[in-house]
């Protein structure tokens, strides 16, 4: 989405430099007051529209921006409209977030997920009776100690 802003029509037709403008009012007669006040005056004018130009080069960035998530809302997004969604039925929002969130996952990172999920369940037996052992250790040596 492109905003564009077009400065206001001046009754006056205003010259093309400043230095034109300077001519002009001192040709019109104009004393050294009212050419300050006049200097001053367009360089307000330059100001603001350089001013309302970043504004507008801003909105226009924030307006992508938004447009790229909106289309690529991504794994965060999904997940807040599961959890959003599962609220409005009634549901766990927590449950809903989980699944927003897996189902904008690709392939690889579901695959990987459930990789890992399973060599947990494997490696937890495992990593448990180390523990268990560990504390057999400690219980004889403190036996035989005493």
């Amino acid at each position: 989405m492109t905003v564009i802003a077009f400065p206001a029509a001046s009754s006056t037709p205003s010259p093309s430099s400043a230095k034109e403008a300077r001519e002009a009012d001192v040709a019109a007669g104009a004393g050294t007051g009212k050419i300050i006040a006049r200097s001053f005056e367009r360089l307000a004018a330059a100001l603001i529209d350089r001013a309302a130009s970043a504004a507008v080069d801003k909105v226009d960035d924030l307006s992508e921006k938004l447009e790229g998530i909106a289309s690529n809302g991504g794994v965060g997004l999904n997940a807040a409209f599961g959890a959003g969604t599962a609220m409005m039925l009634g549901k766990n929002p927590v449950v809903g977030a989980i699944k927003g969130a897996w189902s904008a996952l690709g392939t690889g990172a579901k695959v990987g997920i459930v990789l890992g999920l399973i060599l947990l369940a494997v490696l937890s037996p495992v990593a448990l009776v180390l523990v268990l052992l560990g504390l057999l250790v400690a219980a004889i040596v403190k036996a035989a100690r005493t």
